[in-house]
């Protein structure tokens, strides 16, 4: 099985989208309209105007163009196993990034078993330059918290990591669409190869990109015999985000 994995100052990454499961509800994903126009769009490092060429070159760019800005990301992972012991794994993540040394992230995920049993788990973390705090909620609160110390931008390594391992497809082809009041490249794609033991039976990519490579979203979404994968993330608030210190801060509870 496939799982996505990312560590706790990298978060363990397993599951999206708590609709219906508590109090938080993920944003809408951006769409994009094609353009009326015929409009010369320089293409972004890695895309020509007719398919997605180098995953590779189209990766480093996206890491350059969040180099030095802030913004936020939003996450959505879900799984769901089929068949007899249909279960499910629902995740979503926002993160404001104000620095590398600088950023809020708040997650939560939510299991449902096959006998219909639903677990809940939330996580959030905030870093102030110097400190990292982290707060986890499954029914019990644990706090956690220790010293920054990388200064690279995780958040972008990680979105690039993504791209890397999922969007090097058969086939795709290219758009000049209109989002935000802004045009870029809408690259959608299928076929290709994902990191599972598993047969794939179909797998589609979708990726919005400005011309300096700047991935503004990202989807797939593959099915194998026993499973149904789907994955998105898009940025908001470029260059105007500020990570806020959180309330949990001031609570009682001790760290660790």
């Amino acid at each position: 099985m496939a799982v996505l994995l990312l560590t706790a100052g990298c978060n363990a990454f397993v599951g999206a989208e708590a609709a219906n499961q508590g109090t938080v509800t993920p944003a809408p994903v951006p769409t994009a309209a094609e353009s009326d126009t015929a409009t010369t769009l320089d293409s972004p490092p890695g895309v020509t105007t007719e398919r997605l060429e180098n995953v590779a070159l189209l990766s480093a760019a996206h890491r350059q163009a969040l180099n030095g800005t802030t913004y936020t990301l939003n996450e959505r992972y879900t799984e769901l196993t089929i068949g007899n012991d249909s279960s499910s794994v629902r995740r979503t993540e926002t993160v404001a990034v104000e620095s590398p040394t600088r950023y809020r992230d708040e997650m939560v995920r939510v299991t449902t078993d096959s006998n219909g049993t639903v677990e809940r788990y939330e996580q959030s973390t905030y870093a102030d330059g110097t400190n990292w705090y982290e707060r986890r909620d499954d029914g019990t609160v644990e706090r956690q918290r220790g010293e920054v110390r990388f200064s690279r931008d995780k958040y972008a390594y990680r979105t690039a990591f993504y791209l890397n391992r999922y969007a090097v497809v058969n086939q795709s082809s290219t758009t000049v669409v209109t989002s935000d009041g802004s045009q870029a490249y809408r690259i959608r794609g299928s076929g290709g190869e994902i990191p599972t033991t598993e047969r794939l039976e179909e797998l589609r990519i979708e990726l919005l990109v400005e011309p300096a490579g700047l991935v503004r979203r990202f989807s797939f979404w593959y099915r194998t015999e026993d499973r149904i994968v789907e994955y998105s993330f898009w940025y908001e608030d470029i260059g105007e985000t500020t990570a806020e210190r959180p309330a949990w801060l001031n609570e009682s509870t001790p760290m660790n």
